[in-house]
């Protein structure tokens, strides 16, 4: 759903009350309310890719910048937010960027971390 951020933020705990058991509401811009089936994020994708692979979470970095990227930060070895990141995104990282994704965000991750 789209809308005035305003409005979703209302709306999100409403909906995320109403279908808790079906589904996970959540906000990846703030003028952007999504509705996924329950436990399908990306998190849960990356764990079954891992899985797929061979590869520990810890040994995996994840970077990212909307709502929707909570739960794959938090999961991976290192978590990035970047710099224009939400402040909820900032909050679980274990690191921020200086640089946005625009501006070569990604390319520090890799000369920091590799």
């Amino acid at each position: 759903m789209t809308g005035e951020p305003q409005d979703l933020e209302a709306l999100e705990p409403l909906l995320a009350q109403k279908y808790c058991h079906e589904a996970q509401v959540f906000r990846s811009e703030p003028y952007f309310l999504e509705i996924t089936p329950k436990n399908v994020d990306k998190a849960y994708c990356l764990r079954h890719l891992l899985e797929i692979l061979g590869i520990k979470r810890e040994e995996m970095v994840c970077c990212g910048d909307g709502f929707n990227d909570v739960s794959m930060i938090q999961y991976a070895g290192l978590g990035v937010a970047m710099a224009n990141a939400q402040e909820r995104v900032k909050e679980v990282a274990d690191y921020i960027t200086r640089c946005d994704n625009d501006h070569d965000g990604i390319a520090e991750v890799i000369e920091k971390f590799f």
